[in-house]
């Protein structure tokens, strides 16, 4: 950042300890940083609409209101949503933090006598913010507008709809960007409106080469949070063929997929076309466009994302258990944990369909955490009524592993759980290890030393020279693998190869989606040291695994593995 944006931001601190607020605007003065300080969340909120401050730093535990409603009053005013927002606590607790990143605070900082901390939290903020602000200029009076597009009031846009109204066949577009609440809790403020501003140079790409000769763009403008305005005039009576035409043609350009900070965002968009003539007067203009995609104006079209928020709010998702099988003895050791979204009335859809929207709209890290609290909730269940004594694996994703305080909330939810460590597997997604081998190796040491098993998910060939250097107690190999064993000779050298060495190493092998008979005889021949599919079970939910624990015979489940594979005991790896 340079000294001349330092010199002119003016930074509003919000703290009832006001020794402490004074040491923070004494340390930002030095540092030629103009300050402003309130002692109650209400004063703070005045001071910051009437001086439009270039960030805010604001203590949680106000005398008057939290540092959430604050927050959340902040990202609603029209002139100050954007300004950047670094959340103050003396609690260094993960639930603190999450809470503070999904009101869409930018940072949070946990006091401590090193203010140079806050320093260095102020200056990282400011200067994200100058690189966004960089990209949007102010909006053109010119009806040909040539500028990227930036935030505009209601009050800006009154006159131009009341000229514009006057034209013939004249409409008002609304572009929103559905995702837009969903990004600001899951990845921040400064990542949604990076995607915010992604889309409006997509608007105005659109609208510097549209070839629709009957329309005339008059006004482009974005009005603040998810909502874009586009005023348009037709030079001929446009039919709703036409339009229809037009905005499918707008809507499939702005879901083009978007790579925001190393992300991949695919957006969710929806376009709402009225007539001009059919807002006879400025409120209703004013309701139109501040009404929300979800209210009850007829933009009811929520995203798989959306959706999937609302399930887990509705307690619609529902963990199953696929058991895990000893080739050896025949018997289950384990059950795989997998999330299921139950719609009611309708068949369940699995993960790969929704975790990669989880995945890209910032809903996987709350979805992660439920599945590892009711699973370690379940373990807990069924070690009091004291059934035969199995492990669970639980799949962790890369955003999970990456976030913060991940080890201590982990432990926190055990330790809630009462349940020990050693009869949790924690499987790691492979491509954790590609893309970051130091990390992975770090997070693998960590859990085996806090107890747990630890697995490399999804094994393939890929990583396997990594082996010797990994601190890992399980391969599951890759279910593209085991799929045709019988008949695939590539995959037989590729899965001798991995088990082989696994063996080596002394790591136990799984292999993953085993369907066939002959897919388990020559695993059998291979060593492999357990199973997991259809060919013993499905994915079931718990009440039914634990009636499948119960069983009479424990011996059912070797006769059934060894009955089936009888079945092809003259198969022979090629």
């Amino acid at each position: 950042m340079s000294k001349q944006t330092a010199v002119a931001a003016t930074i509003l601190v919000i703290d009832a300890d006001t020794d402490l607020a004074a040491m923070f605007c004494n340390l930002l003065s030095f540092n030629g940083f103009a300050t402003l300080r309130a002692t109650t969340g209400q004063d703070g909120i005045q001071l910051a609409q009437l001086h439009h401050p270039q960030l805010i730093v604001c203590d949680i535990a106000l005398p008057d209101i939290s540092g959430y409603d604050l927050l959340a009053s902040v990202r609603s005013h029209h002139t100050i949503f954007s300004t950047p927002f670094i959340m103050l606590t003396s609690d260094n607790d993960y639930t603190t933090f999450r809470r503070s990143m999904e009101q869409g605070a930018d940072d949070y900082v946990v006091k401590s006598p090193d203010l140079q901390t806050v320093l260095r939290s102020v200056q990282t903020q400011l200067t994200k913010h100058e690189k966004l602000t960089q990209c949007l200029t102010t909006i053109s009076a010119k009806p040909t507008y040539k500028q990227v597009i930036t935030a505009v009031t209601l009050a800006d846009l009154k006159d131009q709809f009341t000229t514009i109204k006057q034209q013939p066949w004249s409409s008002l577009w609304v572009v929103y960007l559905n995702d837009y609440e969903m990004l600001q809790r899951g990845y921040g403020h400064v990542f949604s409106q990076l995607a915010v501003q992604s889309l409006g140079q997509k608007l105005y790409q659109w609208q510097e080469q549209s070839n629709e000769s009957f329309l005339t763009i008059n006004t482009l403008a974005y009005l603040g949070g998810n909502r874009f305005v586009i005023f348009l005039s037709a030079s001929k009576t446009p039919d709703q063929p036409s339009y229809v035409r037009v905005t499918t043609q707008l809507k499939t350009e702005l879901q083009h997929p978007m790579v925001i900070n190393n992300h991949r965002l695919i957006p969710d968009i929806y376009i709402e076309c009225i007539s001009c003539a059919q807002l006879a007067t400025i409120s209703m203009l004013e309701t139109t466009l501040n009404r929300s995609t979800n209210s009850d104006s007829g933009i009811n079209q929520l995203s798989l994302a959306a959706r999937l928020r609302r399930a887990m709010q509705q307690d619609e998702l529902q963990l199953h258990f696929q058991p895990q099988v000893d080739l050896n003895s025949g018997q289950i050791i384990g059950a795989e944990v997998l999330v299921r979204w139950m719609i009611p009335g309708k068949s369940p859809i699995l993960p790969a369909q929704f975790i990669p929207a989880a995945e890209e709209h910032g809903l996987i890290l709350p979805l992660g955490e439920w599945i590892l609290e009711t699973a370690l909730q379940q373990l807990a269940h069924w070690q009091k009524i004291r059934l035969p004594g199995i492990s669970i694996a639980i799949n962790l994703s890369v955003y999970q592993l990456r976030s913060f305080h991940f080890l201590e909330r982990l432990m926190a939810l055990v330790n809630a759980a009462q349940v020990s460590p050693v009869m949790i597997d924690l499987e790691l997604p492979e491509r954790m290890i590609m893309e970051d081998l130091s990390q992975a190796k770090y997070l693998l040491t960590e859990l085996q030393q806090r107890g747990f098993s630890t697995a490399i998910d999804d094994f393939g060939s890929g990583s396997l020279s990594h082996l010797q250097y990994l601190p890992v107690n399980i391969l599951k190999l890759d279910k593209c693998f085991v799929r045709n064993l019988y008949s695939n000779r590539s995959n037989q050298v590729i899965v001798r190869a991995i088990i082989e060495m696994a063996r080596g190493l002394n790591i136990s092998t799984i292999a993953n989606g085993v369907e066939t008979a002959r897919e388990l005889s020559i695993l059998k021949q291979l060593k492999c040291h357990s199973i997991q599919g259809y060919l013993f079970s499905p994915a079931l939910t718990a009440q039914d695994f634990k009636k499948l624990l119960l069983e009479p015979s424990k011996a059912q489940s070797k006769n059934c593995l060894e009955h089936r594979s009888s079945l092809h005991a003259a198969v022979k790896i090629h």
